[in-house]
């Protein structure tokens, strides 16, 4: 039976998958998370997930929020609907991330079909995962257009521009209190 060990690895050798021993201090260890899993070559085993909890575990105030805000110059031709007004203006846009936490609790239920009278394995996995909603700035809402029909709208102040991304923000942030974890 020295053939087998051989056999072995003429299998596995396609798969990327080899016998050669690995030196202790090089191991890492992996974690592996199933979404949803099934086996029924047996009749084996079944993994489901059902969420118990997803919330949000603290919202951030939109007014201490830094916007990150970019310029450009542009050449617009009919400003605010004059035919012969064409000039130089410079657009501002802006930009806010908003980082958050959720606390996800997910029950995994394992249940075993070959073995009668085995009840199924339950399992509560809870994790905190980080979150980033992006939001920029909104042009239409811009003091300055261009154009007389087709008309392109600028924000040629920042102030105007980070006014326009922190509402919009301070919307967002309001939609989603409903979700925030309760206090423990």
């Amino acid at each position: 039976m020295k053939s087998a060990p051989l056999l072995l690895a003429l299998v596995l050798a396609p798969l990327g998958t080899t016998l050669a021993a690995e030196p202790a201090t090089n191991k890492t260890e992996k974690t592996v998370t199933f979404v949803k899993a099934e086996t029924s070559a047996d009749g084996g085993s079944e993994i489901a997930r059902e969420k118990l909890m997803d919330c949000i575990v603290s919202l951030p105030n939109p007014e201490r929020l830094q916007a990150q805000v970019t310029s450009q110059s542009v050449f617009v031709q009919g400003v605010n609907g004059e035919a012969g007004r064409n000039e130089w203006i410079k657009s501002y846009i802006a930009r806010l991330d908003v980082s958050y936490l959720t606390r996800e609790k997910e029950l995994i239920i394992v249940t075993t079909r070959n073995i009668n009278g085995q009840p199924p394995v339950l399992r509560e996995v809870e994790k905190t995962l980080k979150h980033t909603q992006t939001f920029i700035s909104n042009s239409t809402e811009g003091e300055v257009f261009a154009g007389r029909s087709d008309r392109q709208y600028y924000f040629t102040k920042a102030e105007s521009a980070i006014r326009d991304v922190r509402e919009r923000a301070k919307v967002w942030i309001s939609q989603q209190e409903a979700v925030v974890c309760p206090a423990k």
